[in-house]
């Protein structure tokens, strides 16, 4: 937190500023790829939760969320052992004591995650339950953002992000309530 307490926290998590117009974008090859990649992700999410949702419709939504998980973890392994050399590049004792001890459970709100659009998909539909969900990443991002927490930069809720989020959820409400 802050210094100053709450109420400065809360000061620091929402900047009033002039929106800047004519702002020099710099586009670099990194940036493109970074894009092209993330945009790839975003797309194996919808991907995901159609595939687990039709799943869960033969079976059951737990068994459907748990076979997801069981073979991501075989590619993530996979990729863990190439780009680690077999772990040996990792300090493991340093990570042990230096990370924090919620840091190694990020798999908690994955498996939540994944376990929801497997449920909802099948009767909600991959759009609004992505845009359901997209949102909420989107909220708890600029919340996270805002107060820097889990050693995240502190990154002041600007009017112009807040005008975005407020497009955003109405794009979403566009798209559920139809």
């Amino acid at each position: 937190m802050a210094k100053g307490g709450f109420v400065q926290s809360l000061k620091d998590a929402v900047l009033i500023e002039k929106p800047r117009i004519n702002t020099q974008i710099t586009f670099d090859k990194k940036l493109i790829m970074d894009i092209f990649l993330l945009m790839v992700g975003g797309a194996c999410t919808s991907l995901q939760g159609a595939v687990n949702g039709t799943m869960s419709t033969h079976v059951n939504g737990g068994f459907s969320s748990w076979l997801s998980f069981a073979f991501g973890s075989v590619v993530l392994f996979v990729f863990f052992m190439v780009d680690t050399r077999g772990g040996k590049s990792i300090n493991w004792k340093n990570a042990l004591k230096t990370a924090p001890w919620w840091s190694w459970f990020g798999g908690i709100p994955g498996a939540a995650y994944v376990l929801f659009i497997t449920l909802f998909i099948p009767y909600r539909g991959v759009a609004v339950v992505s845009g359901i969900t997209i949102c909420a990443q989107m909220l708890t991002s600029l919340f996270v953002d805002c107060f820097g927490f889990f050693g995240c930069n502190h990154r002041p809720a600007t009017i112009v992000r807040l005008l975005g989020m407020a497009l955003l959820i109405a794009g979403v409400l566009m798209v559920a309530l139809e």
